[in-house]
């Protein structure tokens, strides 16, 4: 088992199915300065330690139904070094989503925050799955539930491997399929679902350049793609090796979960260049 190291910091919940129920509230001012508080948990987001805490220089993007666009929050100290913390800022009204980290340039709504995954993705032999994800999901997304703001990841991972009997120069990846959006433009409702739009593409590509080795010395190379996480029955895979002909495999039915710290467990495929129905590998795999 490969060890991965990775810090959290911002207590993402767990994956969350179904819908929450939305209730409107406004948050009273503190000393009556015009400010309000949220209350925001971190448990699930990565960083560079094992500890799962809120430091000091923390800042969450909020948005109002009926009042606050982008307003900047900033962690009061108290709540610094511990995995619960208070969060002050302008005063917003109505249903509440927030973002991390802060940015004065997003732009979003309460009701629809927009989220978009590259279609189109590199392959950095430096990046472990975790490098890889981070890369290609700047923030993560909060909405209000029992009080609180949870944050969650919109996108899953899936890591590939070629096992083929002798050494390819791997030149691209791709993961296709035919009815479902696995990168490009989404929304996260304020209910924890993403819905991906109908600008989104059915196609992602890892990009390896001049190309990359299947085999590592005695390892198979890893190899990561972010995508819209979702249980696909349809996926296909194409490998584009330096020197042969391209060549592609349906997957077996494949789930690939939102990533969260808390079980950092992602699906993993191996391919061959026969194509036989052992070829396949779909099981999560954890990384601690």
């Amino acid at each position: 088992m490969r060890k991965l190291h990775y810090m959290l910091i911002l207590t993402m919940a767990a994956v969350i199915s179904g819908c929450t129920e939305q209730k409107d509230m406004d948050f009273e001012p503190i000393d009556n300065s015009g400010y309000t508080i949220l209350e925001a948990n971190i448990e699930s987001l990565l960083f560079d330690s094992q500890e799962r805490l809120w430091p000091e220089d923390a800042y969450i993007g909020v948005y109002g139904s009926e009042m606050g666009e982008n307003e900047r929050y900033s962690i009061k100290e108290a709540g610094v070094g511990l995995k619960n913390a208070t969060f002050y800022g302008p005063l917003v009204k109505g249903n509440v989503a927030a973002y991390y980290p802060y940015n004065p340039s997003y732009i979003g709504n309460a009701d629809g925050m927009p989220v978009t995954l590259e279609s189109e993705q590199t392959y950095d032999p430096e990046a472990d799955a975790v490098a890889h994800f981070q890369a290609y999901t700047p923030r993560a997304y909060g909405y209000m539930q029992d009080g609180k703001i949870n944050f969650v990841y919109p996108n899953g991972i899936l890591h590939v491997s070629v096992e083929t009997y002798e050494t390819l120069v791997v030149k691209s990846i791709t993961i296709s399929s035919a009815s479902s959006a696995l990168a490009g433009l989404g929304i996260f409702g304020n209910d924890g679902a993403l819905v991906m739009t109908e600008t989104s593409q059915k196609a992602v590509v890892l990009d390896c350049g001049e190309g990359i080795p299947s085999r590592n010395g005695d390892d198979f190379t890893d190899f990561y793609i972010a995508l819209v996480p979702g249980t696909y029955e349809d996926l296909e895979i194409s490998i584009e090796p330096g020197g042969e002909a391209p060549f592609g495999r349906m997957l077996p039915p494949i789930d690939v979960k939102r990533v969260s710290a808390a079980d950092f467990a992602i699906a993993s495929v191996s391919i061959t260049a026969a194509g036989g129905p052992d070829d396949f590998i779909d099981t999560p795999v954890e990384f601690e």
